[in-house]
């Protein structure tokens, strides 16, 4: 890579070598959070994300008794 890291002062190949280190280093990150999430016996639905909302347990996508709406 090059010193300057200015986009401006950098070829399109110096650029693309940029892009290419960025998206490899979030991908090692992300395998690495996952890897860390399974040692720990969590999947990544634990994480407080909502994957299936039809098993959610949070108000909003409980149905409501009948006549009440939001």
């Amino acid at each position: 890579m090059t010193t300057n890291s200015h986009p401006n002062w950098m070829t399109f190949d110096d650029r693309m070598t940029e892009v290419a280190g960025i998206l490899a280093a979030g991908i090692l990150r992300k395998a690495r959070r996952e890897m860390s999430h399974t040692k720990k016996d969590r999947t990544l639905a634990d994480n407080g994300l909502d994957v299936f909302a039809e098993k959610s347990v949070h108000w909003n996508n409980k149905p409501l008794p009948k006549g009440e709406s939001r």
